[in-house]
């Protein structure tokens, strides 16, 4: 199964996928906000028990040694925090680093009661490590805005939206989606890094989340293989046709 985007739950769609069958995993799973357009939990238990049934599953479809990228931030109105993600996470996973996504262009914060949010954790986790080996020059030289410097380092300075190469929600979005979950979508440039540094060509990347198929679109594009899951509708068809015409790239 590849190169498909499928309309389905995670979970169940993640069951139908055979053992170590994914090169690697790169998502950004709904919030626990109780908001129309993420994902709608009873409590904090019944999000954080779903959250373990899904990492433990990515755990299983992905192969030996190669890694699984998760982003996730510390939004002042998401009542899990991304440290209790990483804490289910790393009963399965490896952490192998924790890159941070300074988004630089964030829209300021004009209260005195809060700090501008200017950044984004993605934990990049490992299953069952032996080996470690990493395209830092390749991302260097595909990516080189990322970086001040030629030092590839874990701090990425990518624009929340740059231009056309980024997706966010919009208030049509949010009355689309019938309470059903679905990310907000990042810059391309992130998956594609992720891509990069821990891929080659034909490599299996999922995402599980798929929202509006930038992980996708980001293997499309790097010549790997992709797989996505979207559980909500109108997602799933923006991102079908998004990656049939390359939109927004």
């Amino acid at each position: 199964m590849k190169n498909q985007l499928i309309k389905g739950d995670c979970l169940e769609e993640l069951k139908k996928l055979p053992d170590e069958s994914i090169d690697c995993i790169i998502t950004s799973p709904p919030y626990f906000k109780l908001l129309s357009y993420e994902s709608n939990f009873n409590s904090y238990l019944q999000f954080t028990d779903w959250v373990n049934k899904w990492i433990k599953e990515c755990f299983r479809v992905l192969k030996e040694e190669k890694y699984f990228f998760l982003n996730f931030s510390n939004d002042k109105t998401n009542p899990i925090k991304s440290y209790e993600m990483l804490n289910i996470a790393v009963k399965y996973f490896r952490l192998h680093d924790t890159i941070i996504w300074y988004r630089y262009n964030s829209q300021p914060c004009n209260t005195d009661r809060q700090l501008t949010p200017q950044y984004e954790f993605v934990f990049m986790l490992c299953k069952n490590p032996k080996n470690y080996h990493l395209n830092k020059e390749e991302l260097y030289r595909k990516l080189p805005n990322l970086f001040d410097t030629k030092n590839v380092g874990n701090v990425w300075k990518l624009a929340f939206n740059k231009g056309k190469e980024g997706y966010s929600m919009k208030k049509q979005d949010e009355d689309a989606s019938n309470g059903l979950w679905g990310h907000s979508g990042y810059p391309i440039d992130l998956p594609k890094a992720c891509i990069i540094l821990t891929t080659k060509e034909g490599d299996l990347v999922l995402d599980i989340f798929s929202g509006f198929g930038t992980t996708a679109l980001a293997s499309k594009q790097l010549k790997r293989n992709y797989l996505g899951f979207e559980i909500n509708k109108e997602y799933y068809g923006l991102s079908k046709k998004r990656l049939s015409q390359e939109i927004l790239k």
